[in-house]
């Protein structure tokens, strides 16, 4: 595990990008402080990662999908039509 600065990793992303995807994960710091981290995430890791992070998740996706069958939301195609028809009339 490597430690940098922000200011650091502002004048070299791609490098410390590469880095944390070839070999360990890289703490941020902030006036001398952890402040993020930049670690290596693949297709398979994905999920599981958005699903530890996030444990309401399934409760939004619940709560969105009975608000589309009352009729409170769009799906993204209607949305998509409706911003193309806007589009085409100016508005």
């Amino acid at each position: 595990m490597q430690f940098i600065n922000i200011r650091e990793l502002s004048r070299s992303p791609s490098k410390y990008v590469k880095l944390a995807n070839e070999e360990d994960d890289i703490i941020i710091t902030r006036n001398g402080h952890p402040y993020a981290l930049l670690s290596k995430i693949n297709d398979d890791d994905l999920e599981d990662f958005i699903l530890t992070k996030h444990f309401d998740l399934a409760t939004e996706f619940s709560i969105a999908k009975q608000e589309f069958l009352v009729k409170k939301t769009k799906n993204v195609h209607d949305l998509l039509d409706d911003v193309e028809k806007e589009t085409a009339n100016g508005i």
